[in-house]
């Protein structure tokens, strides 16, 4: 579940640049639930993705993941929580890496890494039955 409560950002604050992104906003989403954020240029689309991933950090309000107070927590702490898919395809990924290697990589995040290959003959043929 996600629940953002009275969020708001302000950038360049106290300057003449100063740009009020969001306003108290207020969201909550259930599991399984499937939600299309639509907004004009400036609307907030971004800045409420990248506040909820940890890019910006709030103004004032709470971000809550699966009753996880993630509000204050860099965007690195947050990683174990979420995941994200980016308009440009070259973001967040390693460009050198097949799709399914990547599906890997993400599959393992939060777990412990070793030395061994980026993916096995078992993860190979689950990404082929699910595709």
């Amino acid at each position: 579940m996600l629940k953002i409560s009275n969020v708001s950002k302000t950038f360049n604050i106290g300057t003449i640049n100063e740009k009020k992104a969001l306003r108290n906003i207020s969201l909550h989403l259930e599991p399984e639930d499937f939600v299309t954020i639509i907004g004009g240029n400036g609307a907030g689309k971004s800045t409420m993705l990248n506040m909820i991933a940890g890019v910006y950090p709030i103004d004032s309000g709470v971000i809550d993941l699966d009753g996880v107070n993630i509000s204050r927590l860099p965007e690195y702490a947050r990683a174990k929580y979420l995941g994200r898919v980016f308009q440009d395809p070259m973001r967040g990924t390693a460009a050198d890496m097949e799709i399914q290697e990547n599906l890997a990589l993400a599959l393992r995040r939060g777990q412990s890494r070793g030395l061994r290959w980026g993916i096995s003959g078992e993860e190979k043929e689950q990404y082929k039955k699910l595709l």
